[in-house]
């Protein structure tokens, strides 16, 4: 069985083709995902029954489980998920005046060793899968309507949290997909999606190819020395790379 969520559209209408299924009903499937937050393939009610059996012996529709859920004065909220194999993320909810903004994570650990980072001191265990990315919009637009809140107010993404999210650049594209598909997917608009990072310049470079999204980069210093002690990257793509990048 595969996670749903960890389906593109253009994947999903290959598999639906690859099926014998008409590949348009990929757009279905995904607007029942990212717009209705339908939880079960019952719920698809546009789809044939046919179609709904064939999806359930296929796929599952992936949930990660709050463990523990922490508010802060200002009423931000950090939610601390647990992953199907044990493992931990968080995500934090920031609310503004009168929408909300996600920070969402794309590793379980990091690998890049920031000094001030409490995630580094765990090392680097795996990255995000595409549907446990995905996942993270989901529960928290499932969160928001179980407290009488329009989960539409949830108008930005930011990859801030756990991990750095260019060291996981496959995955990160592929969610970027759905969280940016205005017909079918999320409607998040790219100028209300952040990606940071700690300064993969490589990475930098071709995500201002592959998609329009807003790039946020840690800096932390100006000048190279303070840099690297605080970030160890900066040995590797020192300060006057990641400007030029």
């Amino acid at each position: 069985m595969k996670n749903l969520l960890d389906f593109t559209r253009q994947e999903l209408s290959c598999w639906l083709e690859d099926n014998g299924i008409r590949p348009f009903r990929a757009g279905q499937i995904s607007k029942w995902i990212c717009i209705r937050q339908a939880e079960s393939f019952e719920e698809m009610t546009d789809l044939s029954k046919e179609l709904r059996k064939k999806l359930e012996d296929h796929f599952y529709i992936g949930r990660l489980i709050v463990e523990e859920k922490m508010v802060s004065v200002d009423t931000t909220e950090k939610f601390l998920f647990r992953l199907s194999d044990g493992l931990h993320i968080e995500s934090v909810l920031i609310p503004g005046k009168d929408h909300f903004t996600l920070c969402v994570s794309s590793q379980v650990g990091c690998a890049q060793d920031c000094q001030f980072c409490l995630t580094a001191k765990g090392g680097f265990i795996r990255n995000l899968t595409v549907g446990e990315i995905i996942a993270q919009i989901r529960d928290i637009r499932f969160y928001l309507m179980q407290n009488a809140i329009d989960p539409l107010k949830l108008s930005n993404i930011v990859f801030m949290g756990m991990g750095e999210p260019l060291a996981n650049y496959q995955n990160l594209i592929k969610s970027l997909e759905t969280i940016t598909d205005t017909d079918y997917g999320f409607k998040f608009s790219p100028r209300h999606v952040t990606v940071s990072t700690s300064g993969l310049v490589p990475k930098i470079t071709q995500l201002g190819l592959d998609t329009s999204v807003n790039l946020a980069v840690s800096l932390n210093a100006t000048t190279d020395e303070l840099r690297s002690e605080l970030m160890p990257i900066n040995h590797k793509y020192p300060l006057k790379q990641l400007l030029e990048a």
